[in-house]
């Protein structure tokens, strides 16, 4: 991105009030040239062709508006940070929103298992652990159950110890 030119680039310039008393000594026709002087400046960067009282009235006027581009300038370097400071804020803040999203998703699915009931089918049971070889051990489920229902109590004893 090129860098912004004030001469070419602003829409307007500033005369003061106190230049009226030195334009006020200048007859109507140095002026008149030293208004369009100044123009010439201010929209292109053109240089005061003018002699006498006028070319003196145009060269401190000319520093007053050199002044005011290049401070004009910052105002603008500082906006255009600040929209792409507040511009990648958002952005940053539109990631956090996607990733919070994806979280919560993660957590329903998490509610929904812990929805799901299981039907516990024994005799399926007995057949997924029945032994394919003659040398493992049987796993006897109705001592599982037994074990279970004992065990049970103290499992949601100790949950209950873990959420104080």
């Amino acid at each position: 991105m090129s860098q912004k030119n004030y001469h070419t680039d602003n829409k307007s310039f500033i005369i003061y009030k106190e230049w009226e008393e030195c334009v006020d000594e200048l007859s109507d026709e140095d002026a008149g040239k030293l208004f369009k002087a100044l123009f010439d400046f201010a929209a292109r960067g053109e240089e005061c062709k003018l002699k006498g009282c006028a070319k003196f009235t145009c060269m401190f006027m000319k520093s007053a508006l050199e002044r005011d581009g290049k401070k004009w300038e910052k105002v603008c370097k500082a906006r255009s940070d600040a929209a792409k400071a507040k511009h990648a804020k958002e952005e940053n803040s539109a990631k956090a929103a996607k990733a919070t999203d994806k979280d919560k998703e993660k957590e329903k699915e998490k509610e929904k298992d812990k929805d799901n009931v299981y039907v516990y089918d024994k005799e399926k049971e007995k057949e997924r652990r029945a032994p394919h070889n003659s040398s493992a051990k049987t796993f006897d489920i109705d001592e599982f159950e037994k074990f279970m229902r004992d065990y049970k109590p103290k499992l949601s004893s100790q949950k209950q110890d873990d959420e104080k």
